[in-house]
């Protein structure tokens, strides 16, 4: 915890008697910090590594990708993909409650309270340090006790409070780099159907490929397809972002 020690601005020369007939005086405030995260080490690899990877790594993933994808297949807008990349990798998500804050870093997620204004702590999640941080998606549960976290691969994983991995949803297929399978919207419902469930959790690609899963956490933890849809029939170019409106369910 760092302040700036507030202090009185004087004034010089002459200003002195106008300020004391004014009755007026000019004041610097406090400036707390709260919290500051120190910069993350890039470790660098080795010239062994580095050229290992150009020689052999680096073609072979293009062979791979050449041969699995064809030009008719679907890809990102140039336009979106410049407008993401140059958005900063870290996110703060604030709960639905006011309550509980989730800072997000390159390779944790802290989780903080508001009981002391978030300075402290409470949950940290281990996350892999994700090749596209830009493109990553986080959601609080309608109960602020879930944390969802989605990969720019389309991997989901879900957190409780203290940080615990509760569960991992995979893509049904993805592709390393092929960002259209990144989370375009993330989204936490309530469901009361069925006390077997936790929540419902809605993950909708940039392809425009919706996907339905009833969570379940406590002693049975587990997840469930509940439905799925394709807004592709829709829009034909994927969708960009997503925005759920309870009114309509």
């Amino acid at each position: 915890m760092a302040a700036a020690t507030g202090s009185k601005l004087e004034t010089g020369g002459g200003n002195e008697e106008a300020a004391e007939e004014e009755g007026e005086e000019n004041i610097l405030y406090d400036l707390l910090i709260t919290t500051e995260w120190p910069a993350e080490t890039e470790v660098q690899d080795s010239v062994f590594s580095y050229i290992f990877f150009i020689l052999f790594v680096g073609p072979a993933l293009f062979m791979l990708q050449y041969l699995w994808y064809s030009p008719a297949k679907f890809s990102l807008p140039a336009g979106l993909i410049r407008l993401v990349s140059k958005q900063i990798s870290w996110h703060l998500v604030l709960a639905r409650n006011g309550k509980l804050l989730a800072a997000v870093q390159d390779q944790c997620i802290e989780i903080r309270s508001a009981k002391d204004e978030f300075g402290s702590v409470i949950g940290k999640c281990q996350v892999p340090r994700d090749p596209n941080p830009q493109w990553r998606r986080v959601a609080w549960s309608h109960d602020c006790t879930l944390l969802a976290y989605g990969e720019s691969t389309g991997t989901v994983r879900v957190f409780d409070l203290v940080g615990s991995e509760l569960l991992v949803i995979s893509p049904g297929s993805s592709f390393p780099g092929d960002l259209t399978y990144a989370i375009a919207g993330l989204i936490f419902l309530e469901y009361k159907a069925s006390a077997q469930w936790s929540a419902e959790l809605l993950v909708i690609n940039y392809r425009g490929e919706l996907k339905s899963y009833l969570v379940s956490v406590g002693t049975n933890q587990s997840f469930q397809e509940s439905h799925s849809f394709n807004f592709r029939s829709c829009y034909v170019h994927g969708i960009m972002a997503v925005i759920y409106h309870p009114v309509h369910r």
